[in-house]
């Protein structure tokens, strides 16, 4: 996430209240000044400074999302194009729901809630909803919301412009564009209320299997009765019915008026929260690890701040949870028995962790991380007893995904290498990032809290390489040398790396040190 407003970017909108003492500044003019702070923080934060080429990459990867999303408009405008039985309006309508679920998925990967920057914010002379408003704003207008756009614009081309009229294209158009930013609020509401309590997944479950319903419920059940149902919605845009896009837009103020309330709500708890004085509990001091000297001491450190600070704990129980879903699908249905999808789920299972807690290394530490500098290769021994600890919670995954091997669809050797190869290769692509990673993680903020992913596209680039270079190695091996060899190789790239770690390790300390300076006044200045 970007950095806070420093004095300097705070001037661009305390200097204009200030000489507008006599005359208040209008919620339109508040509004922009607050994007226009935004926009400043993020050209001033570190993702935008640094990471040049991480950040080319994924420019590149967005531009190659744009011309795959183009080429798979053209069958479905063919399709719609060669119908008698359906128009143009009506194929686009029945499509939007399975859109809207991926757009919704998708999300999660880039988008924050709107109101996790608003801390800094607080303390000046503002309305109370004014940087709410403004971020709910910026997340509705923001270029993401057009993305697919590059699969809609083409597709109305191709099939509506010159068989039903501009009229019929500019409405369809318009109500692709407000269901994609009611969908943005969707998914903020969503997002904040289960980065509360997990038990909020049941809405969003709830919500698209109401969306599916038609596909199980009623005595007409199935893919027509589903083709149907959405296809009305398009004869409303065929007739040039002004119902469809007044539905819309009442849908899209109602979900920015939830989105506005709960997102101030939570706010304001997060911001009025207090420590509770509880009485003294006993600590857990894990002496059975006091044997092991320096190392031992930083594995208790790394198991206390999994078990006793929220982010961490929460975002390692739901790795646990992902990874037994995956493999009770496995086991009980085929969907997943093919080549591919075999080496994709064993592979992510295992890497899914690292993915989601190691890949931030040292973002959490970055807390505290003057403590951790006071002793001369104090950083080095830390990074020990990470990898060692991260290579015990790999029996976990193993231990899950068991019963796949027991039930016949997976090999035993083929858990075994690819086990060895996450804790070999995998790990030393994602220990890299403890020399780029200079942004501090809050431990238990979430809503009003910095950090993560935003801004930093080397973290970007190594995700998409732990996913997309495992997978492909396997499947090129198994194509050419077949499966016992190929799990041998990936055994044996593994078992050299995890031989070597204590000289990747090192030269990885070596690195920090020359940045340390560098990464000390980035974890500083984004606590």
């Amino acid at each position: 996430m970007c950095q806070p407003p420093k004095l300097a970017h705070l001037y661009f909108i305390v200097h204009p209240i200030q000489d507008n003492m006599r005359q208040s500044l209008t919620f339109i003019q508040i509004v922009k000044l607050l994007l226009r702070h935004r926009k400043l923080a993020d050209a001033r934060s570190f993702g935008s400074i640094e990471n040049k080429f991480a950040r080319f990459m994924i420019y590149l990867s967005v531009g190659f999302v744009f011309i795959y999303l183009m080429g798979l408009s053209i069958p479905f405008a063919m399709i719609a194009n060669e119908s008698r039985s359906m128009t143009s309006a009506e194929l686009l309508c029945q499509i939007f729901p399975l859109l809207l679920a991926a757009d919704f998925g998708f999300r999660f990967i880039g988008q924050q809630t709107p109101s996790q920057v608003v801390r800094p914010y607080c303390l000046l002379p503002l309305p109370r909803y004014a940087c709410i408003d403004t971020f709910i704003a910026s997340s509705i207008l923001t270029w993401g919301n057009v993305v697919w756009m590059a699969f809609i614009l083409p597709y109305i081309i191709m099939s509506m412009v010159f068989s039903y009229g501009l009229l019929t294209s500019a409405i369809a158009t318009i109500s692709a564009l407000l269901l994609i930013a009611a969908n943005s609020q969707w998914y903020a509401i969503v997002r904040t209320l289960v980065n509360d309590n997990y038990i909020w997944w049941c809405l969003p479950v709830t919500v698209y299997t109401a969306m599916a319903s038609p596909l199980f419920i009623g005595h007409d059940a199935g893919l027509e009765n589903y083709m149907a149902t959405y296809a009305y919605f398009g004869g409303l845009v065929d007739r040039h019915n002004p119902l469809a896009v007044l539905a819309l837009l009442a849908v899209l103020a109602a979900l920015v008026a939830t989105n506005r309330k709960i997102q101030f709500i939570y706010v304001q708890r997060e911001l009025t929260h207090t420590e509770k004085k509880e009485e003294v509990k006993v600590v857990n001091k894990y002496h059975f690890l006091d044997r092991y000297g320096e190392i031992g001491t930083l594995l208790q450190l790394e198991i206390k701040l999994l078990t006793r600070n929220k982010n961490p704990r929460k975002a390692f129980f739901a790795g646990i949870g992902t990874m037994l879903l995956i493999s009770l699908i496995i086991i009980f249905s085929d969907i997943y028995d093919n080549v591919a999808m075999t080496n994709f789920w064993g592979l992510y299972n295992f890497v899914l962790l690292g993915a989601t807690i190691l890949v931030r290394i040292m973002g959490y530490e970055g807390n505290y991380i003057d403590s951790l500098l006071v002793r001369r290769e104090n950083i080095l021994t830390l990074l020990r007893a990470k990898y060692i600890f991260y290579s015990i919670l790999l029996v976990l995954p193993f231990t899950l995904m068991l019963p796949v091997v027991i039930s016949g669809k997976w090999s035993l050797f083929m858990l075994v290498s690819y086990m060895a190869y996450t804790m070999g290769a995998q790990y030393f692509m994602i220990f890299q990032m403890a020399v780029y990673n200079k942004q501090s993680i809050p431990l238990n903020e979430k809503i009003t809290g910095k950090g993560g992913l935003d801004g930093n596209y080397t973290q970007m680039l190594v995700m998409a390489a732990i996913f997309i270079v495992p997978n492909a190695l396997a499947t090129i091996l198994q194509t050419v040398l077949g499966d016992k060899a190929a799990y041998s190789t990936m055994l044996v790239i593994g078992l050299l790396f995890v031989l070597t770690n204590k000289l990747w390790l090192r030269n990885l300390y070596k690195r920090m040190m020359k940045r340390k300076y560098q990464n000390l006044e980035g974890f500083i200045s984004t606590r």
